[in-house]
């Protein structure tokens, strides 16, 4: 009996998870040098020639594996940058989203970190970043949070920071050294960018100064 088209996709979809799931695991296990085709379909619970039905070769694997790394921490971003939270707990959120992916996937960004069949995957991904950042450094302007500055300087400069994260990560930093890093990240942050304010003892955010004398 043949599929139709759209069970056909649902299908694929699935399997491709599986497969995602399978790379990713034999990464984390067994590092570069020991992840291959026929190592990952025989984790899936796949013959070798059924793998190469959904991807060319491992390249095309792990291209897809990336996307799939990344794209739930945009998601995040991008809907962490659309909520109600106040621009402060809007980039702290952002950064421990960063910590956890970082800590989470420690064996995938190893394998990713400075692979240059990965730069155009990186550029496409930079825009989404930029703007998301970018506009949560403007709300915090309007709410008197931070200082007036430039956003777009502000989030080129938040996002390098995120990049260096991931490539502390990638180099076999701990989970503590990760730690460290997102801490003193916030702190500089909110030392650079914010105005001088009260804390929120209910929050813990920084309030805009009163207006009151």
């Amino acid at each position: 009996m043949r599929l139709s088209k759209a069970r056909r996709e649902i299908v694929t979809a699935v399997m491709k998870d599986t497969i995602v799931e399978a790379a990713s695991s034999v990464l984390e296990q067994h590092g570069v040098g020991g992840t291959t085709m026929d190592r990952v379909a025989t984790t899936a619970g796949l013959t070798a020639g059924s793998l190469y039905n959904y991807f060319r070769n491992k390249d095309d694997l792990m291209q897809f594996v990336y996307t799939r790394l990344v794209e739930p921490l945009f998601q995040a971003i991008e809907e962490t940058s659309k909520s109600d939270l106040p621009a402060p707990r809007k980039l702290r959120t952002i950064l421990h989203s960063a910590r956890d992916s970082a800590i989470k996937h420690r064996g995938l960004i190893q394998f990713f970190s400075g692979k240059d069949q990965f730069s155009e995957l990186r550029r496409d991904a930079r825009p989404r970043f930029l703007r998301s950042l970018a506009a949560i450094f403007e709300q915090g302007i309007r709410e008197g949070f931070f200082r007036p500055h430039n956003p777009a300087h502000a989030s080129r400069m938040f996002l390098g920071c995120l990049s260096e994260l991931f490539e502390l990560q990638g180099e076999g930093a701990s989970n503590e050294e990760v730690n460290e890093f997102v801490d003193l990240l916030i702190d500089a942050a909110f030392g650079e960018f914010s105005l001088p304010a009260e804390k929120n003892a209910n929050s813990g955010e920084a309030v805009p100064p009163s207006s009151n004398p």
